[in-house]
């Protein structure tokens, strides 16, 4: 057609493949100020109308004179045009197929920019007129949603802006599906205009409910592959500061756990994009996972639960939910506010929970542990729920991962706080005493803790035999140190093996007080077992440690009912104890050596001298035939001879000498005894072997 070639501003528009992109274009330029431009356009309609005739004939044919006396009455001029492009804009409109529509809705959008070449007048005209068109059809909704996200923020004229925001209203009331899903795709962050767009969406009571629970729907659907990262829970930050509060109340808790899947999601994304990048999240204020984390906040402000809100942010508590490391402990914390809920709501909560449980759904499987083990809180979960509860909680505690394990004692804790609960969970003894074997030591902390708390809740009769059991599992847990080292620990570290010592060895104590009748037989074993390690640890520089090993010696000496030892230990006589248990149970002197080697390694200068002057204490108690295990110790002590520590080589050669000289006299000539008193009158500042010990 001739006035294709015009110098119609056509230009923007790449290829007119579509009939509704035509006769958008053309309706524009009809009002353009300069003379050639829309008589040439006015043209290009005649023409159009004509090939809209033969190609759409049967619908055309009815209003096909209203359409031609439109025509003759404008008389090609400009004036006309500008009144009346409603009509026009409406009678094209009729007669669009779906798709032809939303191509002359796009136009229409492009057209009321402030940058467009178009008038925005016009084009807001159109676009009113399009919108209001009875029965109208669309599809690609998607397009339309960018498209108003692309050009709102670049729309100043009022009208324009609200005409534009009431089209993306009525595609939300009628596509709502569609909407929600494109928004949350266009924005990474929920910039202002997203914002804005959220807030039309939601302007009416009828289509908030809906672009809620399709926001929901999003939340709970499958994850986002790699390539959709960048669609957000960008929505529910932007409705929270609405006006449709009650509507967010009414779906907390499916917005609350859908958005914290979520939130786990996003963490777990972006560890592993940190782990391929070899890179550290900059944790920027608009990053993925600080805004969904934002968007978690604005939700829980929105529904009220605003105390829980500044809890997390005290103390910098939102950010542990940020960390992949730490994720589970912020879900903990973040879950308490599901405790506050009404029973009503922690129902569905807690079923849906058990569901996904069930399902064994990875991607969703941390997060739905924290908010179950959080909800055992509450008092008011049915007794019927109990047999389930705790076959749950067996699986939980025997998980590969680590995390899930921690969780699952934590829960065990909530649980506790019930005391008729607690007989149901004395079931779970054996698996909380596996977790006393982890590498984590928080997580054997939290075992212990448990482990408290169901004995205490047994009958003196199952308690006695439990504390058996447990006291066996214990015993590794009084020497807790790096294995292989012989460097002191760093005086702000400590803390870390100190609270798993003392909470171990006062447990232990404990345990003594519940044995009872045949079990005591059992246990005085584990208590004889006890006597060297805590003979040894009460030389500990941190006074918590030495405290309690003082304690548990002295009831471990009451439990023997061992008198003398009892005595010695009351006035801490170290020495004079360590050498009457080594008199009284001088058959057991291989296994009191064995367990002293161990702690030749120790950290501490004083517990490695303490265990070098034990040695030489219990080796008199070996027969002089006793060849190799002499030349065993030796061996252990001469590793001590190049220790960081003066007094350690000093010790260590010492002790060597005297076991040396020992094996090589008669037993007439000299005894042991004889031989290590000599190491309380050779260690001082003249002797030539503390100084040749001493040198580098």
């Amino acid at each position: 057609m001739e006035f294709m070639g015009s110098q119609c501003k056509f230009q923007e528009v790449e290829e007119f493949r579509v009939l509704g992109q035509l006769v958008g274009c053309l309706t524009l330029c009809c009002v353009e100020q300069e003379q050639e431009i829309w008589q040439s356009a006015v043209e290009g309609l005649h023409h159009l109308f004509s090939f809209m005739q033969l190609l759409k004939s049967k619908m055309l044919v009815k209003h096909g004179a209203e359409y031609r006396q439109i025509l003759k009455d404008s008389q090609t001029e400009r004036a006309f045009w500008v009144t009346n492009i409603s009509n026009i804009t409406s009678l094209f409109g009729k007669y669009f197929n779906p798709s032809e529509s939303m191509d002359f809705l796009l136009v229409a959008i492009d057209g009321v920019r402030d940058s467009s070449v178009h008038d925005a007048v016009t084009a807001r005209n159109m676009l009113h007129k399009i919108l209001e068109v009875p029965g109208l059809g669309l599809v690609r909704v998607s397009e339309a949603v960018r498209s108003i996200h692309k050009h709102l923020d670049s729309i100043s004229e009022p009208l324009a802006r609200q005409e534009l925001l009431r089209a993306l209203l009525l595609l939300g009331s009628q596509f709502s599906e569609e909407v929600v899903g494109t928004l949350l795709g266009c924005s990474l962050s929920c910039d202002s205009v997203a914002a804005e767009m959220w807030k039309m969406l939601t302007s009416q009571p009828k289509s908030t409910e809906k672009i809620l629970r399709e926001l929901v729907s999003r939340l709970q659907g499958q994850a986002p592959r790699r390539h959709q990262l960048s669609q957000r829970p960008a929505g529910v930050a932007s409705l929270a500061e609405q006006a449709c509060r009650q509507e967010v109340k009414e779906l907390f808790p499916q917005l609350y756990v859908a958005l914290l899947f979520h939130v786990t999601h996003t963490v777990q994304h972006t560890a592993s994009q940190e782990r391929e990048h070899n890179q550290e999240d900059t944790a920027a204020p608009l990053s993925p996972v600080r805004f969904a984390v934002k968007a978690m906040e604005a939700l829980l402000l929105c529904a009220g639960y605003k105390e829980q809100a500044t809890f997390m942010m005290k103390h910098g508590r939102w950010d542990l939910l940020m960390s992949s490391d730490t994720h589970h402990k912020g879900v903990c914390l973040l879950a308490r506010a599901m405790v506050s809920l009404n029973v009503e709501e922690r129902n569905w909560i807690f079923h849906h929970v058990m569901a996904i449980l069930n399902d064994r759904d990875d991607r969703r499987y941390v997060p739905a542990v924290a908010l179950f083990i959080q909800l055992l809180k509450c008092p008011d979960l049915g007794s019927e729920l109990e047999d389930a509860i705790v076959e749950e909680m067996s699986g939980l505690l025997r998980d590969p991962k680590t995390m899930v394990r921690w969780l699952a004692l934590k829960g065990l804790l909530n649980l506790a706080l019930h005391p008729e609960k607690v007989g149901k969970l004395q079931h779970l003894l054996p698996d909380v005493l596996e977790r006393l074997q982890e590498v984590d030591r928080d997580l054997i902390r939290k075992a212990i803790a448990v482990l408290k708390h169901l004995l205490a809740g047994m009958d003196r009769q199952s308690a006695s035999c439990a504390a058996v059991q447990v006291a066996a599992q214990l015993l590794p847990l009084f020497h807790d140190v790096r294995p292989g080292s012989s460097q002191e620990i760093p005086s702000n570290c400590r803390h870390v093996t100190s609270k798993l010592q003392v909470l171990s060895i006062t447990l232990f104590k404990d345990l003594l007080e519940l044995v009872r009748g045949p079990n005591r037989r059992q246990m005085k074993e584990h208590v004889l077992q006890s006597l060297v390690p805590l003979l040894l640890l009460v030389h500990d520089e941190r006074p918590n440690v030495s405290q309690v090993c003082w304690d548990t010696l002295s009831s471990a000496a009451q439990f023997l009912r061992w008198h003398q030892l009892s005595g010695l230990i009351q006035h801490k006589e170290t020495w004079r104890s360590c050498d009457c248990l080594v008199i009284h149970y001088k058959e057991r002197a291989d296994d009191f050596l064995g367990q002293t080697t161990a702690f030749l390694q120790n950290p501490q200068t004083p517990v490695r001298e303490a265990a070098i002057r034990f040695l030489g204490l219990t080796a008199r108690k070996l027969d002089q035939g006793s060849q190799d295990k002499l030349d065993a110790i030796c061996d252990n002590l001469k590793g001590l001879q190049q220790d960081s520590k003066s007094s350690v080589r000093c010790l260590a050669s010492q002790t060597i000498f005297i076991l040396e000289a020992f094996k090589n006299q008669p037993p007439a000539c000299c005894s042991l005894w004889t031989l290590v008193h000599r190491i309380r009158t050779m260690c001082t500042a003249e002797s030539q072997l503390i100084e040749a010990a001493q040198l580098p």
